[in-house]
């Protein structure tokens, strides 16, 4: 009797098929097990008709799978599993003892009974697939990785040649600066010490006095442009070292005031140093001093006779801000933009034609920054300039 149940045509077909069928009924029984998932499963039909499907296969107790065989019985559209969110459905081992991966499909089948179905469980074997497509994405993952790496690499390439240019750009500054401003000021100085050789007997006291002011000029001009390649060549291969203490702001700004005190008196300038500077500064003092004293010396050089410079401060609990503000004769937005870059500066002549090196506001910026600070500068042209430092300010 059983023989001719399971025997029978419609389903002796599934025998011969190279997929796993399993039906249960509503009670979750197995009704039939065919030949294939006898190879695959090692498990032999007499040993699961009529056995409950939890009680042989136990995780597909789970609401994800046992849900889904209810709605079967309910005569729904068939169901798909996806070997992709899940392992495996009925347990199939390879040789290795791995379980193959398997696409399921769930379709209800129609019984004798009136709104009675039974539920078709069939397995497909995708395990070469199901491999081949992983090793399709491993590939793919590995270019994605390979691609990221050379773009990682050609962004750091091009960091490094813009750094190149910039190192390039600043020799070749630093070049015309020895070339330029350099040679032309002693050119100048032997021409008029051999004027002055060749031709004494001819000149008189007040012509000699003349001459060798101007040779003076030129000379100091000289060292003072020397000075600032010195130092900043020092900065650019970092052969002095920083020490960051406590300061009083006011004893430094002074101090670097002293130094142009003279050019100040020469051209009657107001100078004007704020109460609110009394106050401590987180610094290098010498490096400060080096950068208020040339800012100062710049607001003076573009300051006419009579002007007005002044130094105030601001301290908040993050930072402490200087603030250089002159009247002067100010600049446009090119060369504001341009201020602090070695590969742009432009030495202009002062109100009163002074002569600069075109490396103070450079030497500022690189100073400043070993601080961990920032400098920056507003400016409109027949009205003002005013600089700011920023530095850190002191922990408690």
């Amino acid at each position: 009797m059983l023989k001719d149940i399971y025997y029978e045509n419609p389903l002796i077909t599934y025998d011969h098929i190279p997929i796993g069928i399993c039906i249960i009924n509503s009670n979750f029984n197995i009704i039939f097990w065919n030949r294939t998932l006898e190879a695959w499963t090692n498990i032999q039909r007499e040993e699961v008709i009529f056995k409950n499907i939890f009680e042989l296969f136990p995780h597909l107790q789970a609401p994800k799978y046992k849900a889904r065989l209810k709605l079967m019985f309910e005569g729904r559209p068939p169901m798909v599993l996806s070997p992709m969110l899940n392992e495996y459905f009925i347990p199939i081992k390879d040789i290795d003892g791995k379980y193959q991966a398997q696409t399921v499909t769930l379709s209800s089948i129609s019984t004798n009974e009136t709104g009675s179905y039974n539920v078709i469980i069939a397995v497909e074997n995708v395990a070469t697939l199901f491999n081949k497509v992983q090793q399709y994405r491993m590939i793919k993952n590995q270019a994605i990785d390979e691609l990221n790496r050379r773009t990682e690499a050609e962004e750091k390439l091009k960091e490094y040649t813009k750094k190149l240019e910039l190192l390039n750009s600043t020799k070749d500054k630093f070049f015309s600066i020895i070339a330029h401003d350099l040679i032309n000021p002693i050119s100048a100085q032997y021409k008029l010490v051999k004027i002055l050789k060749d031709n004494i007997e001819q000149f008189s006291k007040e012509d000699i006095i003349d001459i060798i002011d101007e040779i003076k000029n030129s000379a100091s001009h000289t060292y003072k442009l020397l000075e600032n390649l010195l130092t900043w060549s020092r900065s650019q291969l970092n052969k002095f070292s920083i020490h960051i203490e406590q300061h009083n702001l006011s004893e430094i700004i002074k101090l670097a005031a002293n130094d142009i005190s003279s050019q100040i008196v020469v051209k009657k300038i107001s100078f004007y140093i704020s109460e609110n500077c009394n106050s401590t500064v987180c610094c290098d003092s010498n490096l400060l001093a080096t950068v208020i004293r040339n800012l100062l010396s710049n607001a003076v050089k573009f300051t006419n006779y009579g002007g007005k410079i002044s130094v105030s401060c601001r301290i908040d609990n993050d930072f402490t801000y200087i603030f250089v503000e002159d009247n002067g004769v100010g600049m446009d937005e090119d060369t504001l933009n341009n201020l602090f870059k070695l590969d742009k500066t432009q030495s202009k002549l002062g109100t009163n034609k002074e002569v600069g090196t075109g490396l103070g506001l450079v030497i500022c910026k690189e100073f400043v920054e070993k601080m961990s600070g920032e400098v920056f500068a507003e400016s409109k042209l027949g009205v003002g300039s005013k600089f700011t430092i920023k530095l850190p300010t002191c922990p408690n």
